[in-house]
């Protein structure tokens, strides 16, 4: 009978703590893209916060530091974010509306027939791309003549002028990703507890989400960074461009994954086609194709992803292509925070799969499957 009135009280507090579950989610739903991406990141970075606690509980630091060394672990990271990506981010978008809100729309207009009558003239000696060409500069010119580059124009800025949105957003995700390095230990240990799982399952669920999310994040962060500095120096020294600017963008543009940062370098090279700078124009190629595009991206991400596996030994077994494919999906579905959000969904997709494919190898299928 005490048995009885055990599994019936465990029954009731089951559905119980489903209930409240969604009767959280419903009242947090405002917030859960916020939570979803803050608790990602946390994922990203969890090996940075857990050598970064050890660092700081080693002797040499006052008693003070080792006793706070979570908290001052979490702010730090906090900071990271806000000064390293958020900020930038945020520059960007107002610098955007700024610059937008003086673009000369007739000006635009005139460089951009200009341009095309330079190309169009320089395949001359080649009648089918020449006829090619010409009949698309009389379409292209029509376009021009018409209100689709002011309609364009105006959607530009008006995805600019919602940059105060996004400070609001970034404000939320670093609030939520501050209490989840905060509380990361106590938030997995409390989901280990009420996991129907074993804890070697937990823990691959885990490795692998965590090492694949790293990967990627890491490796983004570390192209952001890169390419950005590298085409902002080069803008430097061409001058007659705001350097800044142009670098934080090229570095946001390159996580858009086989565009990259073409969607910054390419509008460059056509201003200098106009201008007749062709020693510019030589010099942008062959830092974007032989630095930004084969050094940074494919040897030295690769030299500083292996750095890094070392240092913090993370994991993971998901494919490169399935990666890329996450990310794209992610993107499509989530916009910017899908780089991080759909490689760990997916992560954790194969991981699960992969457990239940090794339980079925060891007990077999049901019998009427």
């Amino acid at each position: 009978m005490e048995k009885t009135n055990n599994q019936r009280s465990i029954q009731f507090l089951s559905y119980l703590a489903l209930f409240l579950l969604f009767a959280s989610l419903y009242i947090f739903s405002s917030y859960l893209h916020y939570i979803l991406v803050a608790a990602v990141l946390a994922l990203c970075t969890s090996h940075a916060l857990s050598s970064l606690i050890k660092f700081l509980n080693r002797s040499p630091f006052p008693g003070f530091i080792r006793k706070n060394s979570n908290f001052i672990s979490a702010s730090i990271l906090t900071l990271f974010f806000l000064c390293l990506i958020f900020a930038p981010l945020v520059y960007f978008l107002s610098e955007t509306y700024i610059q937008m809100s003086h673009v000369d729309v007739d000006h635009v207009k005139k460089v951009t027939m200009e341009l095309v009558n330079r190309l169009v003239a320089f395949t001359d000696p080649i009648p089918i791309l020449y006829n090619f060409l010409s009949t698309l500069k009389t379409e292209g010119f029509s376009l021009l003549k018409s209100v689709s580059i002011e309609t364009l124009y105006k959607t530009i800025n008006g995805v600019a002028s919602g940059a105060g949105g996004l400070v609001v957003q970034i404000g939320w995700i670093l609030i939520f990703y501050f209490l989840f390095n905060l509380n990361g230990r106590q938030i997995l240990a409390f989901t280990a507890r009420v996991l129907p799982t074993s804890f070697e399952h937990e823990k691959y669920l885990y490795r692998e989400c965590t090492g694949t999310v790293a990967v990627v994040f890491y490796g983004t962060l570390f192209n952001m960074l890169a390419q950005g500095l590298t085409f902002g120096i080069l803008i430097f020294f061409i001058g007659g461009y705001n350097t800044f600017y142009l670098a934080v963008l090229a570095g946001f543009c390159s996580v858009i994954p086989i565009v990259g940062a073409a969607l910054v370098y390419v509008p460059v090279i056509a201003l200098e086609l106009v201008a007749g700078n062709f020693i510019n124009v030589l010099v942008i190629l062959i830092v974007v194709w032989g630095i930004m595009g084969f050094f940074i991206d494919n040897i030295l991400r690769i030299i500083f992803i292996s750095h890094l596996k070392r240092i913090f030994g993370f994991e993971y077994t998901m494919n490169e292509i399935l990666i890329l494919l996450s990310i794209l999906a992610g993107i499509a579905s989530f916009g910017f925070w899908g780089i991080i959000i759909g490689p760990s969904v997916i992560a954790l997709s194969l991981a699960a799969a992969n457990l239940y494919s090794s339980q079925i190898e060891h007990t077999g299928f049901p019998e009427d499957f």
